[in-house]
This record gives C-alpha cells, structure tokens and sequence, in this order.
C-alpha cells in the first residue's frame, strides 16, 4: 500500500501537469484570439451605400442631378432616422442626477 507521502506526491504531480496543460491552453486562445481577423461589416455596407448612390447618381431617374455623395447623405440620414423611430422608448436618455424631480402628484398619494 502506498504511503501517504507517495500519494501526495502523486497529487502534486497531477497539480502540476493538470496546471502546466491549463498555461499551455491558455496561451493556444490568446494566440487563436490574436490570429482571427475582426469582421467589420459596417464598412461594407457603407461601401455598398457609397455603391447604390453612385449608380443612383448615374440613374435617368436623378432628376435634381444630386451627386454621389448628396445621396449617400441622404440615404445615410434615412437609414438613421427608421432606426431612430424603430428604436422609439428605449433610445430615450434617462435622467440624470442634477435634473430636478417633479413634484409628486398628491391626489394619488394621500387617498
């Protein structure tokens, strides 16, 4: 039977691979981490935004012959305001510390 020195001195061998595996494991995300490119998507649909008004600029259908870029404003301050009206109660800011509190309804409060 193993003595008691024999089997702490397995347990700290098993410690040590089981912390030695966790560094080298560690070390493997940071590098995979570090190697992933981030996707930007908002650059492409910019770039398919800058797209679309150019070919509109081009277009028959340009009437006021606005440039390129008019457009892409356009369509820039469009896309802003749907998400704006999409977004509604909740982009409301909250209230801050240093605005005052109105003053409590008291009907309500007293009955």
């Amino acid at each position: 039977m193993a003595s008691l020195e024999q089997i702490q001195q397995a347990l700290d061998d098993l410690h040590a691979r089981y912390a030695k595996t966790l560094r080298a494991l560690d070390l493997a995300l940071e590098q995979l981490e570090s190697a992933q490119t981030p996707v930007v998507k908002k650059e492409v649909a910019q770039d398919e935004l800058m797209e679309a008004a150019r070919l509109m600029s081009l277009s028959d259908l340009n009437k006021e012959d606005l440039s390129a870029q008019d457009i892409y404003d356009m369509m820039l301050e469009a896309s802003d305001s749907e998400v704006r009206d999409k977004v509604g109660f909740w982009a409301v800011p909250l209230p801050t510390a240093d605005e005052p509190k109105p003053a409590p309804n008291k009907r309500y409060t007293t009955k």
